[in-house]
């Protein structure tokens, strides 16, 4: 090898490999400070594009599966007012029940006031509970929200549209037999739409789920059954017929059941536990609505786990590894080090000649 001084070829080599050990070491640290094995595209371009989009898709189901914990409380603050509803529709039967016997008293004056006649001062005391009973539904169904969505006033029914004729049939009884029937128009539906809950990652109708809740005004709740009735200012009928208008209620349709009498007061007591029925078919419909958002929110809880698994292995830095790749590239980065102090002292023994 020929002796040089203006080119020190060894220098140049430990020098390079100084740098290369340098940029080994400058990257491990960073891997191990971050936590990341990924930190630009250049460490990894198709890594990165699957990683981001892993990421994408986990914020995705993570999001669903609180959408679907919301609502899940939505239907059990619904679920919780109905149960209410359930408690006042038995009181209901009770006082029906209780009116239906004969050992109260039948005829008392002033009771024309309250639209009821026949009514005497015992049942008339049921009827006033009976009033308040129907009213306070016509609240609850007007008031209960969740988050100032109202839940029960008909606007979460897809069912309900305007100008919708609503009808009933108006029996009346006499003796404890029916003497007319007809029908008349009760009430007009009002707009509703069932809530859309999004419980997946995706735009599809998969991966979305609707909750339908029907009116519990009473006007619409009696209904359901076909109750027996009339009109709202209709001129009562010798007090027989079995629903007629609350106007204890704020509901301006509101209707109240009728048991200022023996005879209605029985059919109000059978017709009271269909509307129970009616209640319970609701309440069942949101249960099993809870149950399957509990197993939609356990699958994507599940997925979410599994795919952040799998993004770990693509982004997350293996400390293990990466630390013992430290260790060897700060080794050789002394080392280059070293060798480069040797290779700067070759050219001085070209001195030697020149003495």
């Amino acid at each position: 090898m020929s002796m040089v001084v203006r080119t020190n070829t060894m220098a140049l080599n430990a020098n390079n490999a100084l740098n290369k050990n340098n940029s080994t070491v400058a990257g491990n640290l960073e891997k191990l400070s971050t936590g990341f094995k990924i930190n630009r595209a250049a460490d990894d371009a198709s890594g990165l594009a699957i990683s981001e989009k892993m990421k994408a898709q986990i914020k995705a189901l993570d999001t669903a599966s609180k959408n679907a914990q919301d609502g899940a409380s939505l239907i059990k603050t619904a679920e919780g007012y109905m149960g209410e509803v359930h408690d006042m529709l038995n009181r209901i039967v009770e006082l029906a029940e209780k009116s239906a016997n004969g050992t109260y008293e039948t005829v008392e004056k002033g009771v024309a006031n309250e639209g009821y006649a026949n009514a005497g001062t015992d049942r008339q005391a049921l009827q006033d509970e009976v009033d308040q009973l129907c009213a306070e539904i016509d609240r609850i169904a007007d008031t209960a929200n969740f988050n100032q969505l109202k839940l029960m006033d008909g606007s979460m029914d897809s069912g309900n549209k305007t100008n919708q004729s609503m009808t009933v049939t108006t029996d009346v009884f006499e003796n404890g037999a029916l003497k007319t029937r007809g029908t008349i128009a009760l009430a007009d539906a009002t707009d509703g739409n069932s809530l859309t809950l999004q419980i997946g990652e995706t735009s599809g109708a998969s991966d979305k789920l609707s909750v339908n809740i029907k009116s519990f005004k009473t006007d619409q709740l009696f209904n359901s059954i076909k109750a027996d009735t009339k009109a709202s200012g209709a001129t009562a009928q010798t007090g027989q017929l079995v629903v007629s208008k609350n106007t204890k209620s704020t509901n301006a349709k509101g209707v109240t059941f009728n048991i200022s009498n023996q005879e209605t007061a029985s059919v109000v007591a059978e017709k009271a536990r269909d509307i129970i029925n009616e209640v319970s078919a609701q309440r069942a419909s949101l249960g099993a609505l809870e149950n399957r958002l509990d197993y939609t929110m356990n699958n994507l809880n599940t997925a979410s786990e599994n795919i952040t698994d799998a993004n770990s292995r693509i982004r997350d830095t293996d400390m293990a590894k990466t630390m013992m790749q430290y260790t060897q590239g700060n080794t050789l980065t002394q080392a280059a080090q070293a060798m480069l102090a040797q290779a700067n002292q070759a050219p001085s023994s070209v001195l030697q000649l020149l003495q």
